[in-house]
């Protein structure tokens, strides 16, 4: 018995070891500018995961992620301890209870580039043109379509043609072939591109870190941020000239919330539709007017607006105005019979199309007073009113 003991110790000290020695898993989305396809490329991304696992004193097994879609499915299932990617990614990845932890002081966006005779001042008065987007994917056309939402501009009716050009050079080159009438590219790019070519700037984007990187909370505590900041800070002295150095900074959730914000923007108007502040909606509510909740049950059930009447907005089409209604569910039905009542729709913030959408339905379904409260849950819990939770 005696012997037994101790072996039966040394392997539960064996097994404890090989539990904790578990790489945790690191992917990789590269800027547009770099292609993890390049050896060069890819071996700096290496020495990356070589720096975190050396601060964490934990291996670390490095995926390179080919496409910032993929990524966003990968990260949404958690996929990844880890992950570093353009800030659209990173925007998402919020969703699946990763945390920020660094971001590049590099910044990038997007502008809307046409010949130098364009007769447009404007994206709105380009109504007929042909416009050209870099991958449906990538952040710069992600921020181009943020913008063209922020307008209230449906893409189908503003432009005669939408192509997406899988090269970041590609779309820029459309323009000169005269195949598009406007680009939307890389800020960077395209401030080089229009060096050596005629051609000048219609309208740029917000601005956002090139790239940033996220944790996922229940496998890597708050207390490894310093030591993820310092594998970064190794990384990016490592850089040879060659190279785009990347030197990286301590990031906020809150900065990638507006990211989301800025990326999957509601318009700012609604047609057939007043739209209201949390102060005006409050305001409405002790009027009786019936406010909506077109969130899902879980979210509904988390918090909502106090006395706010739950009926959900299914949602799988696209997050724009010309979104398309046969694809999604909701139940015109629970609404008040009378369509002279007044009614106000809520769900989750500016980045929420789902309390757009069940706004535009109830205007094209006879509703005369309809009012749309853009802001919705988070902008009436910060300005401190009335919430509850449960159904």
């Amino acid at each position: 018995m005696r012997f037994v003991l101790p072996a039966l110790f040394s392997m539960f000290i064996a097994l404890s070891a090989a539990h904790a020695a578990e790489p945790l898993r690191l992917g990789v989305v590269a800027p547009d500018h770099e292609n993890l396809a390049d050896a060069e490329i890819l071996g700096k991304y290496h020495a990356l995961g070589e720096q975190l696992s050396a601060q964490l004193k934990t291996p670390v097994s490095l995926s390179p992620v080919y496409s910032p879609f993929t990524a966003m499915k990968r990260v949404s299932r958690g996929e990844y301890d880890i992950i570093l990617a353009p800030a659209h990614v990173i925007a998402v990845a919020l969703k699946a209870n990763y945390a920020p932890v660094a971001k590049t002081s590099n910044k990038t966006g997007a502008v809307f580039v046409v010949a130098a005779d364009a007769p447009w001042q404007t994206l709105e008065q380009a109504k007929g043109a042909r416009l050209g987007l870099s991958a449906s994917d990538s952040l710069p056309a992600s921020l181009a379509r943020g913008e063209i939402n922020s307008k209230s501009l449906e893409m189908r009716k503003q432009f005669s043609e939408v192509r997406y050009f899988r090269r970041p050079e590609a779309v820029l080159y459309s323009i000169q072939i005269k195949a598009t009438d406007i680009a939307a590219a890389d800020a960077g790019l395209a401030q080089t591109w229009l060096k050596t070519n005629k051609g000048r700037i219609l309208q740029k984007t917000a601005e956002v870190p090139l790239l940033a990187l996220a944790v996922k909370r229940d496998r890597i505590d708050p207390d490894k941020d310093g030591a993820i900041l310092n594998a970064l800070a190794k990384f990016s002295g490592s850089q040879t000239d060659g190279q785009q150095k990347m030197a990286f900074v301590a990031a906020q959730r809150e900065e990638f919330a507006a990211v989301a914000s800025t990326l999957n923007t509601t318009p700012k108007d609604l047609p057939g539709a007043r739209v209201i502040d949390a102060q005006q909606a409050a305001a409405l509510q002790n009027q009786g007017v019936v406010v909506i909740d077109a969130r899902n049950a879980e979210e509904y059930a988390n918090g909502h607006i106090k006395g706010s009447v739950w009926v959900p907005y299914a949602e799988v089409s696209a997050k724009e105005v010309g979104f398309n209604p046969a694809e999604d569910r909701f139940d015109l039905s629970k609404l008040p019979q009378d369509k002279g009542t007044r009614i106000a729709l809520y769900c989750d913030g500016t980045p929420c199309w789902k309390s757009y959408k069940a706004s535009t339905l109830a205007i094209r379904n006879g509703y005369r007073n309809v009012y749309w409260f853009r802001g919705g849950f988070p902008e009436w819990k910060a300005a401190g009113m009335p919430i509850e939770s449960g159904k």
